[in-house]
């Protein structure tokens, strides 16, 4: 998994690819924010790839 710091560009990478039978995923955090909504950012991306 690659996480970048979102920016203000229109887009944003949020994708997942398949790659020789590899899963490789592309997220953005708003590092803009409260700690605590950066962390449920990241949980959510945990409870998305490992459900």
């Amino acid at each position: 998994m690659l996480l970048y710091a979102a920016t203000d560009e229109a887009i944003q990478p949020d994708n997942v690819y398949q790659m020789s039978g590899n899963q490789i995923s592309v997220k953005t955090l708003d590092l803009n924010q409260d700690f605590s909504e950066i962390a449920a950012q990241l949980k959510a991306i945990v409870d998305t790839h490992f459900e």
